[in-house]
């Protein structure tokens, strides 16, 4: 073979290259785009979605599938020649699975959301967002909703009276009294509201006292235990309903006295010394009363033998009322 010879055959190689890389440049198929619609170009200025954008405005492979569903990336346009890539096209499962709602940085911004209540938003963030980011936001969603469970807590009070009894023998006792007006209780219901800060044995339970000083109580099988009383309680006594099945011949038309007693019974041995018990309220449904201790003038620190006026809440010191001893009876401005 001459050299011409072998000059004509090289130049007629490189004019068949050219002929077909001419021809590999020019063609344009849209099916070859995949599923995904050209409008991720025209989002490239979305800068909240730029992970998904690599696989450019959607003109080459599978990869347009991506940018088309997501809508978008800082760097749409610039990346689209990339979609003609074999690597490009195979991003397409990523864009399919987002293409269901918004991007898939997006999703991650949702689980940003899951503060406090707006958990449950955070977790529908999830649900819009693509793959695994979806999955990301769902759980931050619901670490959000218990963040707002998180709003519980121990209930106090404002303002309380505290009893405190020494209790050392199964006959110890101690009475506290509000003197009230004559007062109609034949339909009458006390509540009280209180918190047992100590009390490993004993009971407590409401009472009532006419004009002539009989005594009349809740009945021995329903006088809650101390150790039964956890957190703040309210422990109601209906004085209308409840039988005088002890005939102390109570006037429940002339009811003078609401009481609270402290007793050892029916524990022999175990008492908290001292049994603590905090009272926060003494009410009366029919008629309506109601006796709070918010502030120091409603407890009367001093005990006292007889009624004490202006209808606060004092200690029963005679002897027949407070058998314990060092029976002490305070305000406090701060209750559990």
């Amino acid at each position: 073979m001459t050299y011409a010879t072998v000059r004509r055959a090289t130049r007629a190689a490189k004019a068949a290259a050219v002929i077909l890389t001419a021809v590999s440049c020019s063609v344009y198929d849209e099916s070859l785009l995949g599923s995904g619609p050209a409008e991720g170009g025209h989002s490239g200025t979305n800068s909240t979605a730029g992970n998904s954008g690599s696989a450019g405005e959607g003109t080459g492979g599978n990869g347009g599938s991506v940018a088309g569903a997501v809508n978008g990336g800082s760097s749409g346009s610039s990346s689209g020649d990339a979609g003609m890539m074999d690597n490009a096209g195979a991003m397409e499962a990523g864009g399919e699975t987002s293409e269901g709602g918004g991007a898939g940085s997006s999703g991650s911004a949702g689980s940003a959301g899951s503060g406090g209540t707006a958990g449950s938003n955070a977790g529908a963030g999830g649900v819009v967002a693509a793959g695994s980011g979806g999955t990301v936001a769902g759980s931050g969603g619901a670490a959000g909703s218990a963040g707002s469970a998180g709003t519980g807590g121990s209930a106090t009070a404002t303002g309380c009276a505290k009893l405190s009894v020494p209790l050392d023998d199964a006959n110890d006792r101690a009475h506290f009294v509000i003197s009230i007006p004559s007062t109609d209780m034949t339909a009458g219901v006390i509540s009280m509201h209180l918190y047992v800060q100590a009390g490993a044995a004993g009971t407590v339970f409401n009472y009532v006292q006419d004009s002539s000083n009989r005594w009349f109580g809740v009945t021995t099988a329903q006088r809650p235990l101390l150790t039964s009383i956890v957190g703040w309680q309210t422990l109601t006594f209906n004085v209308g309903t409840q039988a005088d099945t002890g005939g102390t011949g109570i006037v429940k038309t002339d009811i003078r006295r609401i009481g609270i007693e402290i007793n050892a019974a029916p524990a022999t041995s175990g008492w908290s010394k001292p049994t603590v018990v905090y009272v926060d309220s003494v009410s009366v449904a029919t008629p309506t009363l109601s006796y709070t201790f918010d502030t120091m003038d409603k407890v009367n620190a001093t005990p006292s033998g007889s009624d004490v006026a202006n209808q606060v809440l004092w200690q029963h010191s005679g002897s027949s009322d407070t058998t314990a001893a060092g029976v002490t009876l305070a305000w406090q401005g701060t209750c559990p």
